[in-house]
């Protein structure tokens, strides 16, 4: 099987070279079917405490390579599929263990002016709405919930038009899947989903002085998946969404407190006006995401259940400028609050302040200098409050420290 990969991106590397674009070069199109390949490789210097895999200081390579592909099914309707890999050890991989990891994959339906039906592995639709502020490299997304979550099993309905665009989506069950936020499963933040749906809306206007002006507002829910059953005690077994603690009371009786994660829900709001490719562009993104939690609490052969919750909220705002020779810059302010149900004084913040100098030398290559800098993340570490500890004391965000990196990047 790698073999039978190496040689397809051997293949699709070769065609490239041929004609190389800023997006997806076609190296077929007859008949209304096409085949386009994209990708890049890329390496960054990062510094120490960018993130739990960087510790110390590092240069991370790693590589994409995609397929986009369509074809005529019947008349007013395309067919159209897409694969894309993360490749090296860009996916988190050492180097004894490289190789490619799917990143999007997906087949779907084209009806033209009625809208697009796909299915496969991508972020629902609550994605559409957090999108303005999510244009960094490394640094930014601190108050973003939902734009590392590219659910598998999943279908969604798009149409756009007049300038509005609608998104529904529904993800089926799917075991081990991550999702932003749920810092306290036993896995952080890969847990067992039973399903999710979700929605999204927005309008982009037509220029205004400078570019578009543009307004977004999404919606999602969805339940995880605990059919692992319960033990004689009425705990709920181990699994990726639930936990149990044991401990002795003051009469040296052994007493058990189970957690279940239960259900979740986020709504987000978004608006932007103008463009990245060229002059000046602002944008802001507001976004909640709810989580709901069982208690089990076994004292002395008797069990109680409970119910509690925590929101994972976060704001963005952003600022940039791109001129005509390629040459971004960009700056932010992103905030993230973890608040716990009826307990105020033990919600938490992630602070930072995102700045990036970008430069798209040409359509086939950039390089970047990046920093995120701490602008108020808790950090106390004597017994009060600390974001890194709070969502993981085994693996920390770094969200409290200064960090930086460069980046050369080869686009195809």
């Amino acid at each position: 099987m790698k073999k039978s990969l190496l040689a397809l991106a051997v293949s699709a590397l070769a065609a490239a070279s041929i004609a190389s674009t800023a997006s997806a070069t076609t190296v077929y199109d007859k008949d209304g079917t096409s085949m386009g390949i994209y990708g890049r490789v890329q390496s960054v210097f990062y510094s120490e405490n960018h993130g739990t895999d960087k510790e110390n200081g590092s240069i991370d390579t790693s590589a994409r390579m995609g397929f986009d592909l369509r074809t005529p099914l019947t008349s007013g309707i395309d067919v159209f599929a897409l694969a894309e890999w993360e490749a090296a050890n860009g996916n988190g991989k050492n180097d004894e263990a490289d190789g490619f990891d799917a990143r999007y994959l997906w087949v779907g339906f084209d009806f033209g002016q009625f809208g697009q039906v796909k299915i496969g592995k991508f972020e629902e639709a609550i994605k559409y709405a957090i999108g303005p502020t999510d244009h960094w490299e490394d640094a930014g997304c601190t108050g973003l919930a939902g734009n590392d979550d590219r659910r598998e099993s999943t279908i969604m309905y798009q149409w756009s038009g007049y300038g509005v665009d609608a998104y529904i989506s529904y993800a089926m069950a799917r075991a081990n899947e991550h999702l932003d936020g749920a810092y306290f499963a036993p896995q952080y933040e890969n847990v067992d989903l039973d399903y999710s749906w979700s929605v999204a809306l927005g309008y982009t206007s037509p220029d205004v002085l400078f570019g578009p002006i543009g307004f977004r507002v999404g919606y999602l829910a969805g339940e995880f998946d605990n059919d692992n059953g319960y033990d004689a005690n009425g705990l709920p077994k181990a699994s990726n969404n639930s936990w149990t603690e044991t401990y002795t009371n003051q009469q040296g009786g052994t007493e058990y407190y189970a957690t279940q994660y239960d259900s979740y829900d986020q709504w987000a709001v978004s608006a932007f006006w103008g463009s990245l490719a060229q002059g000046p562009y602002m944008a802001a993104a507001y976004q909640v995401r709810s989580f709901d939690l069982n208690g089990y609490d076994y004292v002395n052969g008797v069990l109680t259940t409970s119910t509690g919750d925590y929101d994972v909220s976060g704001l963005e705002f952003t600022v940039a400028y791109t001129f005509q020779n390629g040459l971004r810059l960009a700056t932010g302010y992103e905030m993230q609050t973890i608040e716990f149900d009826g307990d105020e004084d033990s919600d938490v913040d992630a602070v930072t302040v995102p700045i990036l100098a970008l430069w798209k030398v040409n359509p086939n290559f950039d390089v970047w200098a990046e920093c995120r800098l701490d602008a108020g993340t808790d950090d106390d570490d004597n017994g009060g409050k600390n974001f890194d500890y709070v969502t993981g004391p085994n693996r920390t965000t770094y969200y409290s420290e200064n960090v930086f990196s460069f980046g050369a990047r080869y686009n195809f």
